[in-house]
């Protein structure tokens, strides 16, 4: 297979045996990392959870207003960070909901105020679709919100909202957010303002195995275009309170994170984090694509209100995992900096 996979491809082999592919994925991981398999450490802020979008996948969003909607203030924000900092966490992810109240300011202070509390944490703060709604709200071109938010301290973006590409699935999963193409246009100026992020996709709910390889293709045809994309999120879909049923298995995860891989052949990471899989399956993972577990992600909210385990696990933990699956532990940050 030295040829670059199709989406017949792709589909093909998504729809094959999984002993199989995941060979290939093997293969491919141990030539660019051998027996390694990265972590980090970690914390999450979610600075809101008040959303207007209310996606039918979402279990974590609030109205205004509703019971339990929360805006967190700058001053919240880093006590939290300074917490996390003694603690021992080497990064903050910040994330929140789409809440067009919010001025350019306050994600500009929300960021400050993380830094404050240790200014060698790696930030790795808002999806794109926050960093649109900013430029919205304040009238400035989008890549001027990025030139904004490194001068506050950003260092990456996640790779949220991306979801499926296919627009008819979403319409149905996401329909208030941004397009596909729109995702994709916004991921590229941020790489072209010399930000790094992740990519992600949401998988397991009502989308195809077509839908699965096109969402793949256009994240490769980005990356050969802009080189930005640090690392491929694989997120399983959980039910949680959501309308939308889940369809994912332990088969099906392998599939993808081993199909990813050799898909994304210019892709340098597959993460497949802790917080989103099973400890043993995610010990599995490795063995099919992936080189990266993620990291201890304490505070993580969105995952959990869907289900997820909330994340009590500190280094030694994840290095323990990483160590009884037979690969070597590599403490590094999101942007691979150890």
């Amino acid at each position: 297979m030295n040829d670059r996979i199709d989406a017949k491809t792709a589909v093909s082999l998504l729809n094959g045996n999984p002993v199989e592919l995941g060979e290939l994925a093997d293969a491919f991981r141990r030539r660019l990392y051998g027996n390694r398999a990265h972590y980090t450490i970690n914390a999450a802020i979610t600075y809101s959870n008040t959303c207007e979008a209310l996606c039918p996948i979402c279990s974590f969003a609030r109205r205004e207003g509703q019971d339990g909607a929360y805006v967190l203030t700058a001053d919240e924000v880093h006590k939290r960070a300074l917490n996390f900092a003694a603690a021992g966490a080497l990064e903050i992810h910040i994330i929140g909901g789409i809440y067009s109240k919010l001025p350019l300011e306050y994600y500009v202070d929300v960021v400050k105020a993380a830094k404050s509390a240790n200014p060698d944490f790696n930030i790795v703060a808002f999806t794109v679709s926050e960093c649109v709604l900013m430029s919205k709200i304040s009238g400035k071109p989008l890549s001027k919100i990025y030139e904004i938010l490194q001068g506050a301290g950003v260092n990456a973006l996640p790779g949220g909202g991306a979801e499926i590409f296919n627009p008819e699935v979403r319409k149905r999963i996401t329909p208030n957010k941004l397009t596909g193409e729109e995702w994709l246009d916004a991921m590229r100026v941020a790489h072209k303002s010399g930000l790094k992020t992740n990519a992600t996709m949401l998988y397991g709910h009502i989308e195809t195995p077509e839908d699965v390889a096109d969402h793949l293709l256009k994240l490769r045809g980005l990356q050969d275009e802009t080189g930005g994309f640090k690392a491929f999120v694989p997120l399983p879909f959980r039910k949680g309170k959501s309308e939308i049923a889940s369809s994912s298995s332990a088969t099906y995860d392998v599939k993808i994170c081993a199909l990813a891989r050799v898909v994304l052949d210019n892709f340098p990471h597959i993460r497949v984090p802790i917080t989103h899989f099973d400890e043993r399956l995610v010990q599995v993972l490795l063995c099919f694509g992936a080189d990266d577990i993620g990291g201890t992600h304490w505070h993580e909210e969105v995952a959990v209100s869907a289900g997820a385990k909330a994340s009590d696990r500190d280094g030694k933990k994840l290095e323990f995992i990483i160590k009884s699956a037979g690969f070597e532990p590599v403490l590094t940050n999101s942007n691979y900096v150890s």
